[in-house]
């Protein structure tokens, strides 16, 4: 079964809403709760205790929020469009010297649902951090907490 409008629809709907959703509760996190526990990215994240200190010097208000958010909302929808452009074949992979096709979505039948996948694309996320650490080269900042 081919991607459906309706499901293509309401995929990037729900991705427009995340993309609102996830740079608002970020700019909430740092700018009114003074909480940065909230990173999930990389596997092990954290920010250390200089960072912390940086951020919580940051002001509160309005202008500050919305630029925030704007800037959040900006690197994730980049992120997306380029994820969807390597879906679309229209895009290529970076790290990857091999030939690239993109990739088929599919609706799923009605009784696929209750499955279990080995193969979840979400799962593997976080998972294969690890594996873009060590191609990514050297850099003079990193994501991770990790001392090398």
């Amino acid at each position: 079964m081919e991607l459906s409008n309706n499901n293509a629809k309401i995929l990037l709907l729900d991705i427009h809403q995340d993309i609102e959703e996830f740079a608002d509760t970020l700019v909430t996190n740092i700018l009114d709760k003074k909480d940065f526990n909230f990173l999930t990215y990389p596997p092990n994240c954290g920010l250390t205790e200089l960072e912390i200190e940086e951020l919580k010097k940051l002001g509160n208000n309005e202008h500050l929020k919305n630029g925030l958010r704007k800037v959040i909302a900006d690197n994730s929808a980049g992120i997306i469009f380029n994820m969807l452009n390597l879906f679309d074949g229209t895009g290529f992979p970076k790290n990857s010297n091999d030939d690239w096709t993109g990739l088929k979505l599919i609706d799923k039948e009605p009784d696929e649902n209750s499955e279990p996948v080995d193969d979840w694309l979400h799962d593997k996320f976080y998972e294969t951090y690890w594996d873009w650490k060590k191609i990514r080269g050297d850099k003079n900042w990193k994501l991770d907490t990790l001392d090398e």
